[in-house]
């Protein structure tokens, strides 16, 4: 029985999601899996349904190593890579002492990809396959917006480009990657027009979504004690500031906003979420009960998730310097609720080409404040861009998901046979 090492640090979000799809990928009873991470993401609740599946290790890290696992300043960050890959290094010398390591997998490459770009992978010679999330070289020659750090001219942006792309062409290069399989489809586009032989190595794996057992509005309603008449807008996920979530707030507290307008915030809340939430602006909107908070981690599928998602009108994805794939996007869609978005990113890209969002200034409450009336008021609209996101992402379903990363892994352990 061939056996998989797991290797994953990040332990939020959607991280634990992504540990779950590609342990329902596999078939337990072929290979035996192991999944290396931090307490909190071995024992996530999120991996509840799939526990019988893998075996677990905890990575433990030293003092040093934690503070630097928590610098995300723009030298920390260069130095979290490279702590990452060292303590993925540990792990997998571990495992094989113990065990012959036929695959590692990594969900999240991007915790490390410049560092292993740059110093190998450090598995030996053990095929490993990573998930990419956060690639953004290609950007510029997509047409996909960014905005440019404050002080960084275009020239230097244009460099950090190149440097970003010679680093990713280096990572393709390594003959242990068999496949880097990237949820942003503008990278394959990109890639398609390649003539390196290294952009091969990339494939697409749709960024899936869970289909939620049919609800009325009325009962969703119901269930979350919202109000029956009204516009509901739905933020879902980890909450933080770059959520765009006090904008938004500010927003619906001016005059002109209508008063037909709720929001609800539903999931785990950061420090300056909380923080926002104990104000006086946000208490007056609470006592109006047209702001209405789910705290903690809400999992897909769940009745909870399925009661959010029918109650809602639209979903917010107004991220502030957001330029990733948001798989909320594709929840939203599949189930016709049209997005509030960013423009910046995959998620504008995606968009305006499906037609799926309504575009907002996150860091603006009159952009907002526009985007909330026309919700209001125009039903019309909402009906067209529902039907246009129902029809975005046909392929974003956890059986594609599942066909890719298990041929994925299939393919890299017929590498390490041969």
């Amino acid at each position: 029985m061939k056996t998989i090492l797991i290797l994953e640090i990040s332990d939020s979000g959607h991280h634990p999601g992504y540990v779950r799809n590609i342990l329902e990928s596999v078939d337990p009873d072929s290979v035996n899996v192991l999944v290396a991470g931090t307490p909190n993401l071995v024992f996530h609740s999120e991996l509840d349904p799939v526990r019988s599946r893998f075996t677990p290790i905890e990575i433990e890290v030293s003092t040093s190593e934690q503070a630097r696992l928590n610098d995300f300043s723009t030298i920390g960050l260069i130095r979290r890579e490279f702590c990452v890959r060292k303590i993925y290094a540990r792990i997998w010398r571990q495992a094989v002492r113990n065990q012959s390591i036929d695959t590692v997998i990594l969900p999240f490459v991007d915790d490390c990809s410049n560092a292993i770009s740059l110093l190998g992978a450090p598995f030996g010679d053990t095929p490993w396959v990573g998930i990419s999330m956060r690639t953004q070289f290609h950007f510029p020659d997509m047409g996909v917006v960014v905005d440019r750090p404050l002080g960084v001219g275009l020239r230097a942006s244009l460099m950090r480009s190149s440097l970003r792309a010679s680093l990713v062409r280096r990572l393709l290069r390594q003959s242990t990657l068999k496949e880097l399989l990237t949820i942003d489809p503008t990278l394959i586009l990109y890639a398609g027009n390649q003539q390196a032989r290294e952009f091969a190595k990339l494939r697409y794996l749709p960024d899936p979504s869970y289909t939620l057992p049919l609800m009325s509005k009325t009962e969703a309603r119901s269930s979350l004690g919202i109000p029956a008449s009204g516009k509901v807008i739905l933020v879902y996920g980890a909450l933080s500031e770059r959520k765009g979530i006090a904008h938004l707030v500010r927003a619906m507290c001016l005059p002109d906003c209508p008063k037909t307008i709720h929001v609800v915030l539903a999931g785990p809340q950061d420090q300056g979420v909380r923080t926002l939430l104990e104000s006086p602006s946000v208490a007056s909107l609470i006592a109006a009960n047209r702001l209405h908070i789910v705290s903690g981690y809400i999992s897909v599928p769940t009745r909870r998730m399925a009661e959010l998602i029918y109650a809602s009108d639209a979903m917010w994805i107004g991220y502030v310097d957001f330029y990733a794939m948001s798989s909320v996007l594709v929840l939203a869609a599949q189930h016709g609720l049209p997005s509030i978005t960013t423009q910046q990113g995959i998620v504008g890209y995606l968009s305006r080409m499906h037609g799926c969002g309504l575009p907002v200034d996150p860091r603006s409450e009159l952009s907002i404040l526009e985007v909330l009336q026309r919700i209001a008021s125009d039903d019309p609209l909402l009906d067209v861009v529902a039907e246009n996101a129902r029809n975005a992402f046909p392929d974003h379903s956890h059986a594609e998901f599942y066909r890719i990363v298990s041929d994925s892994v299939r393919m890299a352990g017929e590498a390490c046979s041969a």
